[in-house]
C-alpha cells in the first residue's frame, strides 16, 4: 500500500510541477472549469436537445439520471474514503517552503477520492457515447483532459482521477445495460421471442 501511495504522490509531482507553465495553468484551468458537473448537466441537456429532435424528452431524462446516480455514488465513496488533498498533505512542507504545489485556480483540502469532476466528465462522455454513438474519441478525450487539468491544478492525485473516472463510466454503462430501450445493443430484450422453445430476434 505505501509502495502504491508513494508512485501515486510521485505521478503527481511529475503533473502537478513538472508540466507546470502559464499557458497551461489558462487551458487546465479552462478544462476544469468545463468539468463542472452543472455546467457539464447543462451542455448535455443543450446537445441532446440539438442531437435527438424525437426523443430528446427521454435522453435529457436518462442524462440527469445518469448524473444524479453517479453523482451520488461519488459522494458515498468520498465520505467512506475521505482521503486529504495534496495541499492537505504535503501542507507542512508547503508551508515551510520545502514543497511546492501548483494551484492556480483554487486550493482545496479535503474529500480527494475520487474525483467529483473525472467522475462527472466521465458519466457524462460514457452516456453520449453509448446513447449517441457519435464521436466517442472526442468525448472520452475531452473527459480525460478535465481529469488530468485536476492533478496539474493540484486538487487531486493521480489514483483520484483513475477512481473517478472509473466510477462515473460504470453508472452510465450500468444505465445503458439495463435500460430495455437503450441504442446499440445487439438484441434488446423487447425484440427477443419465443418460438417453440427457440429465441428468435424480431427483424
Amino acid at each position: 500500500m505505501e509502495i502504491l501511495r508513494a508512485i501515486d504522490e510521485s505521478l503527481f509531482f511529475w503533473i502537478n510541477n513538472g508540466w507546470a507553465t502559464p499557458a497551461l495553468d489558462g487551458l487546465m484551468s479552462f478544462f476544469s472549469v468545463a468539468g463542472d458537473a452543472p455546467v457539464l448537466i447543462a451542455f448535455g441537456v443543450i446537445t441532446i436537445a440539438l442531437w435527438d429532435r424525437r426523443g430528446w424528452r427521454r435522453g435529457v431524462v436518462m442524462f440527469l439520471l445518469t448524473m444524479g446516480l453517479a453523482g451520488l455514488a461519488l459522494v458515498g465513496a468520498k465520505a467512506a474514503v475521505d482521503r486529504d488533498r495534496p495541499m492537505e498533505r504535503f501542507k507542512v512542507g508547503v508551508r515551510s517552503g520545502k514543497i511546492t504545489i501548483n494551484a492556480p485556480l483554487r486550493r482545496l483540502y479535503a474529500r480527494s477520492f475520487p474525483s467529483g469532476h473525472s467522475q462527472a466528465a466521465f458519466s457524462a462522455a460514457a452516456f453520449f457515447a453509448l446513447y449517441y454513438r457519435r464521436r466517442r474519441v472526442l468525448l472520452y478525450g475531452a473527459a480525460f483532459a478535465v481529469a488530468l487539468s485536476r492533478v496539474y491544478l493540484g486538487a487531486h492525485f493521480p489514483a483520484d482521477i483513475a477512481a473517478g473516472a472509473l466510477l462515473g463510466w460504470a453508472v452510465a454503462w450500468l444505465i445503458w445495460r439495463i435500460d430495455p430501450e437503450a441504442p446499440g445493443k445487439s438484441a434488446p430484450a423487447r425484440d427477443i421471442i419465443e418460438n417453440g422453445g427457440h429465441l428468435t430476434v424480431k427483424t
